[in-house]
């Protein structure tokens, strides 16, 4: 008989029990509750190893996701204790000390003013619209994995800088990033290959299908190469510039979340209201992005003959 699946709940009991007996004596497994942004909460189990100063976060609900692929448990217990007892990711000497270390993998984001008052208290940020823009250091990639660290208050008066300083040096490192433009039909395509279930992807689909506003135009999706962040597009304006000449006029910018964002351009097919609803949809109802990466309900308008961006919705 097939063994019946954990709810995750019962998942995440069993893990943090699974975890706390292995590493009994040599070091501390406990349970966390994580801020993220958009003033959100995630489960997390924090492993501190006795003689290391960096502690493993892992999230249950990213294995949980796992685990349901596969059904098995003892298989997610083992990958965790791999990664918590493989030299760390990240250890102090990574983490950049001067102004003249930092300022070479400085990057910003972009992220909602509106919905993360509390972090913003903590961080150094521009008002752009009405979103805010922080800055993060690029600490080190590896394995798929990417660390950063964000900069915080404290950083930039270690480092001797202001706000003025993080904005120029970080526009300056933006202009060498490289962002892809698809079509999303292409986009859909390419997720619907990488799905190995078939009825997933013809669920995911229909759900598709189901979300297209009549009569709109074609959409294209705008991220970076490592698809991380890559909302932060709306703020290259030779980027902007060069899509307009190519839609042959202004267009509207769809803030999909803080990863990419879509562009499709005014025709009078649609409506800055009819787009903000869609919007609003995606980012509240459908389920297809996570809380903490919402960016925004607004609709935003490139107006190509005053080259700025602005609120349309």
């Amino acid at each position: 008989m097939e063994k019946k699946q954990m709810e995750y709940m019962q998942f995440k009991e069993r893990l943090i029990e699974a975890l706390q007996e292995y590493f009994l004596g040599r070091g501390e497994v406990y349970y966390d509750k994580v801020k993220k942004m958009n003033d959100t909460d995630k489960d997390a189990v924090i492993v501190r190893l006795i003689g290391t100063a960096v502690q493993a976060m892992i999230y249950p609900e990213d294995m949980y996701e796992g685990y349901k692929d596969t059904g098995d448990f003892e298989k997610c217990v083992k990958e965790v204790i791999r990664a918590c007892e493989e030299v760390p990711f990240v250890d102090e000497c990574h983490i950049p000390k001067t102004w003249e270390s930092a300022k070479g993998r400085l990057h910003m984001r972009v992220i909602n003013k509106n919905w993360n008052k509390q972090a913003l208290k903590r961080m150094p940020y521009r008002e752009y619209l009405d979103l805010a823009i922080v800055f993060y250091v690029f600490i080190k990639e590896e394995g798929g994995l990417m660390a950063t660290q964000p900069v915080s208050r404290e950083c930039m008066k270690l480092w001797g800088v202001d706000v003025k300083s993080l904005w120029e040096t970080s526009r300056k490192n933006l202009e060498e990033e490289v962002f892809q433009i698809e079509t999303m039909g292409a986009v859909i395509e390419n997720m619907l290959t990488e799905m190995k279930d078939s009825e997933d992807a013809g669920m995911f689909w229909n759900d598709m299908e189901g979300k297209e506003i009549e009569g709109i135009g074609k959409v294209y999706v705008v991220t970076n190469t490592c698809k991380k962040y890559g909302a932060r597009a709306i703020l290259r304006k030779d980027l902007l510039q060069r899509l307009a000449k190519e839609q042959g006029g202004s267009f509207y910018i769809l803030p999909c979340s803080v990863h990419e964002i879509l562009i499709l351009k005014e025709d009078g097919m649609v409506t800055a209201e009819n787009l903000r609803n869609m919007v609003y949809e995606i980012n509240h109802c459908s389920g297809t992005v996570e809380p903490e990466e919402c960016l925004s309900d607004s609709v935003y308008y490139y107006n190509k003959d005053e080259d700025r961006v602005e609120v349309a919705a």
